[in-house]
């Protein structure tokens, strides 16, 4: 197992330029982190040869009208 280190360290090792740390937090709690970042108190730490996944893009229905679009959204939550 590679030794864990800080989102601040792993950024300026891996990255040019660093983004800031709000970002890099967001990006822990979403899981972008292969492999996932671990919080110990309010510290982030994720591997030293972790790698950033970029998010999947969204699957949008651009044919559909707003009406049926939102339909869709009622019968889904009440599905549940």
């Amino acid at each position: 197992m590679s030794k864990m280190v800080t989102l601040e360290l792993w950024a300026k090792s891996n990255l040019s330029p660093a983004p800031g740390i709000g970002t890099l937090r967001t990006w822990a709690r979403d899981g972008r982190f292969n492999p996932e970042a671990v919080k110990h108190g309010r510290t982030y730490y994720v591997a030293e040869d972790a790698k950033y996944c970029a998010p999947k893009p969204l699957q949008r229905d651009y044919g559909a009208s707003l009406i049926s679009r939102i339909e869709r959204a009622r019968n889904v939550t009440q599905a549940a």
